[in-house]
C-alpha cells in the first residue's frame, strides 16, 4: 500500500477556533505572527471526510477479503471498533473547532483513537487503509513531539496491515521491521520536507508583510516630501514676490515721492494741491507695498536665525510706521523648529497694531528654555474688548499657526489699555 506524504507541521487553524484574539493575515504591527496555512475549502472537506470514508471502505474490503482470500479473520467483530472510531471522529472534529489543536481534550481523545485503531487492526488487517490517515491527523489535531509520535505510530500500524496482520508479524518479524523502517523513513522525510516548505511560506509571508510596510512608509515619506516641496515652492515664490515688490514697486514709489517733494514753490495753488494729493497717495501705496513685503516674508530667516529675523522685522516695521518699537531677544534660544511660525505671528501682530491700535510704543520680547520658545508683543494702543471685537483673520491666523506647531496663543487686551499677544511654540 502506498504511503502518502506527512502532513505539514502544526498550522494556524480556523480563525474562529481557540482562545486567542482573532487574527487577519500577516500584520504590520505583529510581523512575528505566522501566516494562516490552513487548507482551502476543498482541502478542509478532504481532511474532514476522507478519513471516515476510508474507515468504512477498510471494513467493507476486509469483510470481502474474509470471504475470499483472508479466511479466518474475525472481520465481522471489527465492525464494533469501526463504529466507535466513526463516533470518535465526530468528537475529534467538534473538539478541534472548540479548543483548537493540541488541547488536552484532543490529546486524550486521539490517544483513545489510536487504541481503537490498534483493536480494529487486530480484527481486520485491512484497517491499515484507514490507519494511514494518521499522517493527516497528526498535523491537524496535535503538535510538537506528540505530532511526531503519531507519525511513528501510524507508520508502524500501516506496516502491520501491509504484512497481513499481527500473525504475520510474529512469523515474519524481520520483514515487518524492514517495512516499518521504510514507512518511517518515508513519513519522517516527507514531514521534514513539509516543514521546510512551511518555513519558506512563513518567510515569504513575513517578507511580503515587510514589503507592504516599507511601501506604506515610502508612500508616507513621499507624501511628506511632496508636501515639503510644495511648501518650499510656495515659500520661495513668496520670497521672490516679496523681493520683487521691494525692489521694483516700493523703490519706484520712493522715487515718485522724491520727485514730488522736489517740486518747487513756483506753481499755482491748484497745482500744489494736486501734487500734495499725489504725494499722499504715493505714500499710502508705499505703506501698503511695505506691508505686503512683510506679509510675504519671512525672507529674514534666509540670512540668520530667529532672533536676527525678529530684530530686523521689528526695526523695519518701526521705520515704516514711525512707531517706537523695541526688541529683546538676548536670552532667547536661537535654534528651534518653528522659527518661521514665530516670525509669521510677529508680522501678523505688528500688522494689526499698525492698522488698529494707534500705538505709540511697541515691545517685542523672545524668551525660552529647553522645551519652548515664547514670543510676547505688547503695545500701548487703544486696545479692544476680546468678547466684542469682530473675528477677523489676524487673531485667528496667529492662533492657527501656533496650534499647528503644537503650541498656543494668548491675547490679553482691554479697551484703552493696549494689548499683549503671547505665542508659545515647542522648541
Amino acid at each position: 500500500m502506498a504511503i502518502l506524504p506527512a502532513t505539514t507541521a502544526r498550522r494556524v487553524r480556523d480563525r474562529s477556533v481557540g482562545d486567542g484574539p482573532e487574527l487577519e493575515g500577516p500584520t504590520l504591527e505583529r510581523p512575528d505572527v505566522e501566516p494562516d496555512l490552513a487548507p482551502g475549502p476543498l482541502g478542509a472537506v478532504i481532511e474532514r471526510w476522507i478519513p471516515p470514508a476510508l474507515l468504512i471502505v477498510s471494513w467493507i474490503v476486509g469483510w470481502i477479503a474474509a470471504h475470499t482470500w483472508m479466511v479466518g479473520e474475525p472481520v465481522t467483530w471489527a465492525l464494533v471498533p469501526t463504529a466507535a472510531l466513526l463516533a470518535l471522529r465526530v468528537v475529534l472534529e467538534r473538539t478541534l473547532r472548540r479548543t483548537g489543536p493540541d488541547s488536552p481534550q484532543l490529546i486524550a481523545a486521539y490517544g483513545l483513537h489510536l487504541v481503537l485503531v490498534l483493536v480494529a487492526l487486530v480484527l481486520n488487517p485491512l484497517t491499515c487503509i484507514y490507519a494511514f490517515c494518521g499522517y493527516l491527523d497528526s498535523g491537524r489535531f496535535l503538535g510538537g513531539a506528540r505530532e511526531r509520535a503519531v507519525v511513528v505510530a501510524t507508520a508502524l500500524l500501516c506496516a502491520v496491515g501491509q504484512v497481513g496482520g499481527f500473525r504475520v508479524v510474529l512469523e515474519e518479524t524481520w520483514f515487518f521491521a524492514g517495512l516499518a523502517a521504510v514507512n518511517l523513513l518515508i513519513a519522517l522525510g516527507m514531514m521534514h520536507l513539509a516543514r521546510e516548505r512551511e518555513g519558506l511560506l512563513v518567510q515569504r509571508e513575513r517578507s511580503l508583510a515587510e514589503i507592504s510596510r516599507v511601501n506604506e512608509e515610502n508612500s508616507r515619506l513621499h507624501e511628506q516630501l511632496m508636501a515639503g516641496a510644495r511648501r518650499a515652492g510656495a515659500g520661495e515664490e513668496r520670497t521672490r514676490l516679496s523681493r520683487e515688490i521691494h525692489d521694483t514697486v516700493a523703490q519706484g514709489l520712493v522715487g515718485v515721492i522724491r520727485q514730488l517733494e522736489a517740486v518747487g514753490p513756483g506753481i499755482d495753488e491748484a497745482a500744489r494741491h494736486r501734487v500734495t494729493v499725489a504725494e499722499e497717495a504715493a505714500r499710502d501705496c508705499l505703506l501698503e507695498a511695505r506691508r505686503a513685503v512683510e506679509a510675504l516674508g519671512p525672507h529674514q530667516l534666509h540670512d540668520g536665525d530667529v532672533v536676527e529675523a525678529l530684530s530686523a522685522l521689528v526695526a523695519r516695521w518701526a521705520r515704516t510706521h514711525r512707531v517706537v518699537a523695541g526688541f529683546d531677544g538676548d536670552d532667547a534660544p536661537r535654534d528651534g523648529r518653528h522659527a518661521e511660525v514665530l516670525v509669521r505671528i510677529a508680522q501678523e501682530a505688528l500688522a494689526n497694531i499698525a492698522r488698529h491700535a494707534e500705538a505709540g510704543a511697541v515691545s517685542v520680547t523672545l524668551t525660552g528654555d529647553d522645551r519652548d520658545q515664547i514670543l510676547r508683543i505688547v503695545d500701548d494702543g487703544i486696545g479692544f474688548d476680546p468678547e466684542t471685537v469682530p473675528r477677523g483673520h489676524g487673531l485667528e491666523n496667529m492662533r492657527t499657526r501656533a496650534l499647528e506647531a503644537g503650541g498656543d496663543l494668548g491675547v490679553d487686551a482691554r479697551t484703552g489699555r493696549g494689548c499683549t499677544v503671547t505665542a508659545r511654540v515647542p522648541r
